[in-house]
């Protein structure tokens, strides 16, 4: 069962993570992206590389850590300070009107999910020497 947890925490990044990823790179915003960020937050990336160059260093760290815990390497304390965070910096911003409700609750998600990592033995699969 451990490994299907690691498994349900990571599966939002190894799929979202990509996807922005590319995203960023053609930079073309989201059809979606007013339901997640403010106006101002997504012309400010379309306009800004900074934005975009720290943007795609997030999307690609998210997806090796995201990737490293489904494949049991490790360090896993890594993804867990990873989690805290990307968690509380999601709430700090939707606190500050930059992001939406549902980007807040993703940000609910990662602490718990760090939580539960940290509380949560690592999975006891045998790994070829």
């Amino acid at each position: 069962i451990m490994g299907a947890i690691e498994l349900l925490i990571a599966a939002p990044w190894l799929i979202l993570a990509p996807l922005n990823f590319i995203k960023v790179l053609i930079n073309k915003p989201s059809p979606m992206a007013h339901h997640f960020v403010a106006k101002r937050s997504e012309e400010c990336q379309k306009d800004c590389e900074i934005a975009r160059m720290w943007a795609t260093m997030f999307w690609s760290l998210q997806f090796i850590l995201s990737l490293s815990l489904v494949l049991e390497q490790k360090p896993r304390w890594m993804f867990i300070c990873a989690k805290l965070f990307v968690g509380s910096i999601l709430l700090y911003n939707f606190n500050n009107g930059v992001v939406k409700l549902p980007i807040a609750m993703a940000g609910g998600f990662e602490l718990i999910s760090a939580l539960v990592l940290a509380a949560l033995p690592a999975s006891n699969k045998v790994k070829p020497e």
